[in-house]
């Protein structure tokens, strides 16, 4: 984290220092430069800098707002962009690529744009040129408001996490770079670009209010700048080119709202101002404040008589009630599991979680259904310490190193008895469920020499070929996937308890050439050859193994009827608990890892989804000071164990069903049938004859 934020304080720095040295070139005519200018910038214009800055204030808040919305929702755009240009940036980007240009772009991108929009605040205001100031300033504003809508609703990706054959060259230029770029970027808010937006904004608003030209030199570096601005963006496969066109459509709707709102704003927000309310405050404070109640009386006075302007204020407070209610629900589909007080470890499938909560003095276990919420307690050993457990369908195993349990869910009330259970002297390495062609239950049973196949009715058992270096096993149906090392990778071999057919799948936990060679350029060393199976989950014909490269841990998703692999985790965090079904694998990662440091408290996990059917990877937690361990994949949703920085555990439940609180239903339903009859009236007023509304006496 330290080596991501040092990259950015350079950019920064370096940005305001190429601010500070081109004064003297894009100064107006009149002016002169002294050091006192910076000091009564920031007495003369501490409001605008308010205005401004406010932005960067929003962004982190606004972003988590669109990354959980872009988790829970799916509404993404980039389709519809990708059939209006198809790969016309992927030519460009492959026409000019260099390692030179990779490099100066990456820095021109971000240390170009701060420069250019730092000068462009900072000039007008150092300069005392408050005509200027007050109209840039808020057009930055403006055009940072105007694209919340299209950021939080209308995503777009980013061309190099879309296109085939695309890189994202900034965002992996380094370990470093990326880090930062994943802190405060989404990578789904393409359109419309504040690369173009923001300079356009300004260059536009001096186009528009530069009277007497005393910024002409520096609007011929704005448009200069743009034109390399729109370069990069592509060339970095970061934007589309449709995104250029969204960022001055903004920038043309922000100068436009600038024009009509700069008078009443500065007329409140003038600094000026400022110090003479104070003083009158000061001097008569129950004079101002029956004043300013009178002020806001007289705001309410329309709506005694409402027009069409105080109807439709009415109608557009409604409409952005409903969509704030409609904006919580979605944005809050987690449902913390109240029976579930100190949860150490849970496992699910399907409609069922079964978790283990450690007391003072015992050791409880819970089966619960997730559709109908009817929760059961699970009778059987008296566990001395938390133990294992392994679920598969309608069943499932509770073992510690010498024990195991095995339960079968069933419609009757009261506590779950074992259906079987058994105990050995070898210690238990891994435990997985399996089912014969006649749909039997057996327990593949992993212990240090041997792989024991044990049926769960009569308790026989026989033994499977095993290679001693096996560490994890995996199972479904009569498939059983046993890791091995080797001296050139991972490999797993697949049998089934149906046939001695084994196939064997060599593991590739390698990322792309670029990657790994800029991770290990970093000072990180990946041993692949000796990179380990840690491990292994399996449903229908998928397998998911979780491969132990040195450093971190890799995600690797398998096909096993093509054999086809696919590194579903970012290759510069470590992964881990990968459970799969439903069509989503459910897995973790320590997001902005910095895999030079040791494994310890502060290598939060945050909880990650990868769609079987889309091919893609969302997150759906992100939480820097909580940690989430063990997601589940169940019906409509994914289960996980959630910890504070208090060593609080909390079991949660993320649902995939967009559901609407009863609460809020009652709300919506009530502003829907208020809205007929305000539409009628705000019709009535806006479109009929010009009549009063004589009220009888």
């Amino acid at each position: 984290m330290a080596a991501d934020t040092g990259i950015y304080i350079t950019w920064v720095t370096g940005a305001i220092l190429i601010s500070i040295a081109m004064i003297p070139i894009f100064k107006p005519p009149y002016a002169r430069i002294s050091a006192d200018g910076f000091i009564d910038m920031f007495r003369r214009y501490w409001a605008h800098m308010v205005v401004v800055f406010s932005v960067y204030l929003w962004k982190d808040l606004l972003d988590g707002l669109d990354r959980v919305l872009m988790a829970n929702t799916q509404l993404d755009m980039t389709f519809l962009v990708y059939a209006i240009e198809g790969d016309t940036v992927l030519w460009i980007q492959e026409g000019f690529r260099s390692d030179l240009l990779d490099i100066i772009m990456t820095h021109f991108y971000v240390m170009g744009f701060m420069t250019a929009t730092f000068a462009s605040f900072v000039y007008p205001i150092y300069f005392d040129d408050r005509h200027m100031a007050d109209r840039v300033s808020l057009s930055m504003f403006w055009v940072y408001i105007l694209a919340i809508p299209f950021y939080l609703f209308l995503n777009v990706r980013v061309t190099g996490n879309y296109i085939p054959g695309m890189e994202t060259i900034a965002y992996d230029l380094t370990p470093e770079i990326h880090n930062w770029f994943n802190r405060i970027d989404p990578f789904t808010n393409g359109m419309p670009s504040l690369h173009i937006g923001l300079p356009f904004a300004i260059w536009l608003s001096m186009h528009r209010w530069d009277e007497d030209g005393r910024w002409a030199r520096f609007r011929g570096f704005l448009v200069v700048f743009m034109l390399l601005t729109s370069i990069s963006i592509i060339y970095l496969g970061i934007h589309w080119v449709v995104d250029i066109i969204g960022g001055m459509a903004v920038a043309i709707l922000a100068v436009n709202l600038t024009s009509k709102t700069h008078g009443p704003i500065w007329r409140f927000a003038d600094e000026r101002l400022f110090t003479r309310r104070l003083a009158r405050i000061l001097d008569n404070p129950r004079g101002t404040i029956r004043r300013t109640l009178r002020y806001y009386a007289s705001l309410l006075e329309p709506f005694k008589e409402p027009g069409k302007n105080q109807t439709g204020a009415i109608i557009m407070s409604l409409l952005l009630m409903t969509g704030s209610v409609l904006l919580w629900d979605v944005t809050h589909q987690r449902i913390s599991i109240e029976e579930a007080d100190s949860p150490t470890s849970a496992s699910g499938s399907g409609d069922w979680l079964v978790w283990v909560e450690e007391e003072e003095s015992s050791i409880s276990i819970t089966a619960g259904n997730v559709t109908s919420w009817e929760n059961r307690s699970v009778s059987g050993s008296n566990w001395q310490n938390p133990p294992n457990v392994v679920t598969s369908g309608s069943c499932f195993v509770v073992f510690d190193h010498h024990k195991i349990e095995y339960f079968e869910h069933n419609p009757e009330t009261g506590p779950l008895e074992p259906i079987f259970s058994t105990e050995t002297t070898e210690p238990i390495v891994d435990v997985a469920v399996t089912s014969d062609s006649t749909d039997r239950k057996k327990l593949a049973v992993l212990l240090e020499d041997e792989l024991r196949l044990i049926d769960t009715i009569d308790g026989s058992y026989s033994e499977l070929n095993l290679q001693s270096n096996s560490s994890v096993i995996a199972s479904s149906g009569p498939l059983i996937a046993i890791s091995e090392s080797s001296g050139r990778g991972p490999l797993v071999n697949i049998t089934s308890i149906d046939s001695d057919l084994v196939v064997t799948i060599p593991l590739d936990p390698r990322s792309e050439t670029k990657i790994d060679n800029s991770i290990i350029n970093s000072g990180v060393v990946l041993d692949f050859n000796n990179s380990t199976v840690v491990e292994l989950v399996m449903d229908s014909n998928w397998l998911i193994a979780t491969v132990d490269v040195g450093p971190f841990n890799r995600t690797i998703l398998v096909d096993t009827l093509s054999i086809n692999q696919t590194l579903i985790s970012n290759p510069r965090w470590d992964s881990s608990s990968a459970s799969v079904g439903e069509g989503v694998v459910a897995f973790l990662q320590v997001t902005r890892d910095d895999p030079s440091q040791t494994v310890g408290s502060e290598r939060n996990n945050d909880v990650y989804l990868y769609d079987l059917n889309l091919r893609e990877t969302v997150q759906i937690t992100f939480d820097e000071n909580i940690d989430q361990s063990q997601p589940q994949s169940l019906f409509q949703g994914v289960a996980y164990i959630e910890e504070n920085e208090q060593g609080i555990k909390v079991l949660e439940l993320h649902s995939f069903e967009d559901k609407i609180e009863d609460r809020n239903e009652l709300l919506l339903q009530a502003s829907v049938l208020a809205l007929i009859p305000l539409i009628f009236l705000w019709t009535i007023q806006s479109y009929g004859t010009e009549s009063r509304i004589i009220r009888p006496a």
